[in-house]
């Protein structure tokens, strides 16, 4: 189970770069989360990112345009993970470029 720990700017296609596609596209059972990753970090326990109380869909968090989106964790130390994971994804010259890799969008 995870609560809020803190939040992250980035589109959604800089978390596709990140994390890949998300491991759910449709409204939770609650309908507050239509996009959503999640996974287990041995360090850190369970790490969610979501978008949160949009009630569109996902086109929103989804439109390409710089979103809010919200970190879940049993840690704080899980908003650094997520930074850090973040931060290795950077635009350059129109590509998203990641580990020494670069892919046309």
């Amino acid at each position: 189970m995870t609560s809020l720990q803190g939040y992250i700017t980035a589109t959604y296609q800089q978390l596709v770069e990140a994390l890949g596609e998300p491991d759910y596209m449709e409204a939770s059972g609650d309908g507050k989360a239509e996009t959503e990753w999640e996974w287990y970090d041995e360090d850190h326990g369970p790490i969610t990112i979501y978008d949160c109380k949009q009630f569109d869909g996902g086109a929103t968090s989804r439109s390409g345009q710089p979103y809010v989106w919200h970190i879940g964790g049993a840690k704080s130390a899980v908003v650094d993970v997520v930074d850090e994971m973040i931060d290795n994804v950077t635009v350059f010259n129109g590509a998203y470029w990641r580990a020494n890799n670069v892919r046309s969008l």
